[in-house]
């Protein structure tokens, strides 16, 4: 992983592991990362697309969530189990709407968000969206 990137996780995860202020979710991690932007969206979500060495273009690296956005207060310590059953069931989201509609996206793209070793770290079951396939008769655009 680049450098720049482990600098930048430092800084939104605390060192000592206590309580970050951001839950990561991993899209697909990259093995020899050059380049990489971070974009902040709606209700300060941080989205991280990179450039791998060996490959053209960009992809999709991770999404970065506040807890509060999640509806958790600031002063609890919540464990994975509950970030992730908040995280799979987007439903439950009722303190932010971008970060409910972010989250329905991913379910729909990448099936299922599952948990990681460290604290606050997740991952999706799938790194490649899930294609939706079009059924019925079309109509020939001109």
């Amino acid at each position: 992983m680049n450098n720049r990137l482990k600098e930048f996780f430092k800084k939104i995860h605390d060192s000592k592991n206590t309580l970050p202020l951001y839950a990561t979710i991993m899209i697909r991690p990259g093995k020899n990362i050059m380049d990489f932007k971070i974009k902040k969206e709606e209700s300060n979500i941080l989205k991280i697309i990179a450039h791998e060495s060996d490959r053209r273009g960009w992809f999709l690296h991770s999404y970065h969530i506040p807890l509060i956005n999640l509806g958790l207060p600031k002063d609890s310590n919540p464990n994975n189990k509950e970030i992730l059953e908040i995280l799979n069931n987007p439903r439950e989201i009722t303190a932010d709407k971008a970060t409910k509609n972010l989250m329905e996206e991913i379910l729909r793209k990448y099936t299922e968000v599952l948990s990681e070793r460290k604290k606050h770290y997740f991952r999706t079951k799938r790194f490649k969206k899930k294609k939706e396939y079009k059924t019925g008769t079309q109509l020939k655009g001109f």
